[in-house]
């Protein structure tokens, strides 16, 4: 009832979960949604979905798709591929040269279309500020969880929600065990606090289709005599900074141990690198200033985090310096022995050795990366790399690579948003833990997915005698059991911060997942009904794409052109019964014209004779007799059938249109720019004046907008049935 039109012209498969949130928002016009789904479940499909439905209906679409930098071509591909939809990759080299094609006084966002743009490039002030100016119909955020508290991303990405229609948030990752954050993230799009509660979508593959279960392996490495000597060492010197920082409150020292001990457990070179680069700074006068210029943010993308934290090293550590230093060289000099041959490369290289198939390895680090693509060259000579250091074409190459022939592609965290990887692969391993247990799953996804269609395979490498495998390992076995037995949005309580792992491996603590306090949850559930509509509207529109693809048109010269006749005879072995079976089309037209409800139903009339239809004349004939005689009272009786389940509909279609003027209202309210928050007004006084005026033109334009749509969603209780003749069957007997 109330449903979907433009996913049955679509090329994706009609799988009735990815229906629920397009529903949700077209039938029962709920304005903001979060798709938490874990990875691998079709966000994308689920967002493109509602995308198409708004194309569909409405002339003149203005959506905003944000994404991290490197995603932006994957969309607008996957727009076009699966919903011919045109997207525009929005970029600084478009925005600069498209201000060059209209005319100075033109907002390059104004003209309809649907932008692809990354959240780097619009938290950018001077970009940021034409897309306030507008009202968009749809704003779609993937990966959302990237725009986190007090970042010029979260204020830019708020800001534009907060001036949409609609609002769709997709990440895999929603509550990384930080509920401030998380209730951060479910408020992206609400402009005052009595806006209405998200609604969050969290599924999992246990409880949607069918799939081979994955198998994940836990294999314990031993480690050499100078390997363990290393990590010893390195306890020794963490415990004592730890303890120093605490005393004095002081929360930078206490990063320089975390930070030392993830990259002891991500290989001991990299330990070693970090423990010279430390005794460096540390020489350093601490009252000189970095003579390097900083580069202006002008790019569209971000640094990315897989490099040695430099600046974090830099922090004053125990009060005895000269111990401090004498620490660091006995760390740094057991670190670069243990090197020499470290038992994970080792052990990796043997079980590599072992497998004749296609691997995705991840680490955390780019300087470890690097040095497994050394060790593994000669095992593997065509090995791909994807890390923060590669530009966008770059990492686009070697995906493209890998998912053609490459049999090794080496990852960070850093570049893995995003990728799909299934096509060839199904094996991951993880050369280290990652000290949050939700990454784990974004690894993974890369290739337990849709579309994945053998058993995927998880190893993770495990330290034997650290952290990784007294600490870690129990942390990650019992996120997955949480996860299973709460794979619904009840499973967001269990997931933990990597500041709560970080305080488990360097203080000994027993973690807890923090919870919502009672009576704060910052999102709702889907309504239970949803599910059943979605079943029913999966069928509903897999009916009418096999009615679409399997129609032809009546031959010409005769009939109503947009009435289908065909004609088969009856065998025995069906259950057909001869007759002539009419198809009508059951539709709700609003004031304006558009068709808000739609659905096909078939009436069999049993004809005294039926002659043998044999040449298009004698189809017509038959179809006109039909029109003559029976249609009427067809008519009659389907009106009179479906008249409960259209005022269902209209009553349902009519509470929409309340929700959607009450959000369209919401959307109208004055909003603080933070495009102005972002940058200092002095700089730009004299042009801030200048555009004020013009800022209350674009004002005014948005409330006359707002005016007319509110006008027409008022109307939408005015409701026309109508009933139309779309096909005829005529079933002979034999």
């Amino acid at each position: 009832m109330g449903g979907l039109s433009a996913a049955a012209a679509t090329s994706i498969a009609i799988l009735p979960y990815q229906l629920e949130p397009a529903l949700l928002m077209r039938r029962d016009g709920v304005a903001r949604v979060m798709i938490a789904d874990a990875v691998g479940l079709g966000k994308t499909i689920q967002a493109g979905l509602l995308l198409a439905e708004l194309a569909a209906e409405q002339h003149g679409l203005r959506a905003l798709v944000i994404v991290p930098a490197g995603l932006r071509e994957q969309w607008t591909r996957e727009l076009a591929t699966h919903f011919a939809l045109d997207a525009v990759a929005a970029s600084s080299p478009w925005l600069a040269r498209t201000a060059l094609e209209l005319p100075a006084d033109m907002n390059p966002w104004a003209l309809p279309g649907i932008y692809v743009a990354s959240s780097d490039l619009i938290k950018r002030p001077e970009v940021l500020r034409p897309l306030e100016d507008l009202t968009w119909d749809a704003v779609i955020v993937d990966e959302a969880h990237q725009a986190s508290l007090g970042t010029a991303r979260r204020a830019a990405v708020h800001a534009v929600a907060c001036r949409a229609r609609r609002v769709v948030l997709l990440t895999a990752t929603p509550h990384a065990g930080d509920v401030s954050e998380f209730a951060a993230l479910c408020r992206i799009g609400a402009p005052a606090p009595a806006s209405p509660a998200i609604v969050l979508f969290r599924r999992s593959p246990a409880n949607l289709a069918p799939r081979a279960q994955r198998r994940t392996a836990l294999l314990a490495v031993r480690l050499s005599a100078p390997e363990r000597r290393m990590h010893r060492l390195l306890e020794t010197y963490t415990v004592r900074l730890c303890t120093e920082a605490r005393a004095r409150s002081d929360t930078r020292a206490r990063l320089v141990a975390i930070v030392l001990r993830k990259r002891a457990l991500s290989s001991a070179a990299s330990l070693a690198a970090s423990c010279r680069r430390r005794l460096a700074l540390l020489d350093r006068s601490t009252g000189a200033m970095d003579e390097r210029q900083l580069r202006l943010p002008l790019g569209d993308e971000d640094p990315l985090p897989d490099a040695e934290p430099d600046g974090l090293l830099a922090a004053p550590g125990l009060s005895d310096a000269i111990d401090e230093r004498r620490l660091l060289e006995h760390i740094a000099m057991a670190a670069h022995r243990a090197s020499a041959d470290e038992s994970k490369i080792r052990f990796l290289r043997r079980l590599l050795a072992r497998i004749d198939e296609p691997a995705l390895i991840f680490t955390e680090y780019r300087d470890t990366l690097d040095r497994l693509r050394r060790a593994l060259s000669p095992l593997r000579p065509d090995i791909q790399v994807l890390h923060g250091g590669l530009d966008l074409r770059e990492r686009a190459a070697a995906q493209r690579e890998f998912n053609s022939r490459s049999s090794l592609l080496l990852a960070t965290d850093a570049a893995s948003d995003g990728l799909n990887l299934h096509s060839r692969c199904r094996l991951v391993i993880h050369f280290e833990l990652p000290w949050s247990p939700a990454r784990l799953e974004q690894r993974t996804g890369r290739v337990d997915r849709i579309g994945q269609r053998r058993r995927v395979h998880e190893v993770l490498l495990l330290a034997d005698d650290t952290a990784e495998r007294l600490v870690l390992a129990p942390l990650v076995a019992r996120a997955a059991r949480s996860g299973a037995a709460f794979p619904g949005a009840r499973a967001l309580a269990t997931v933990l911060a990597e500041s709560q792992v970080a305080a488990s491996v360097i203080d000994g603590v027993q973690p807890r997942a923090e919870a919502n306090p009672p009576g704060s949850v910052p999102f709702s559930e889907p309504p239970d009904s949803l599910h059943e509509d979605a079943l029913e509207e999966a069928a509903r529109l897999t009916d009418l794409r096999r009615m679409h693809r399997s129609t032809s048109p009546l031959p010409r010269g005769g009939g109503d052109p947009g009435i289908v006749v065909t004609r088969i005879r009856a065998r025995r072995d069906w259950a057909t019964v001869p007759g002539l079976f009419a198809v009508y089309e059951v539709t709700l037209k609003g004031s304006d014209g558009g068709i808000v409800h739609g659905q096909v139903t078939v009436a069999h009339c049993s004809m005294a004779e039926i002659p043998d239809c044999k040449t298009p004349a004698a189809l017509r004939f038959l179809l006109n007799r039909f029109l003559e005689t029976d249609d009427d009272r067809v008519r009659t009786r389907l009106h009179r059938h479906f008249a409960p389940d259209l005022d269902r509909v209209a009553t349902r279609i009519r509470r929409c249109a309340r929700s959607m003027e009450e959000r369209e209202r919401e959307v109208l309210r004055s909003q603080p720019s933070a495009s102005t928050e972002l940058v200092q007004a002095g700089l730009f006084d004299h042009r801030a004046i200048r555009s004020l005026t013009a800022r209350a033109h674009v004002f005014a334009s948005r409330t006359d907008d707002a005016d007319r749509r509110i006008e027409a969603l008022e109307s939408a209780s005015r409701l026309d049935p109508l009933l139309r003749l779309r096909a005829v069957l005529v079933v002979t007997a034999t």
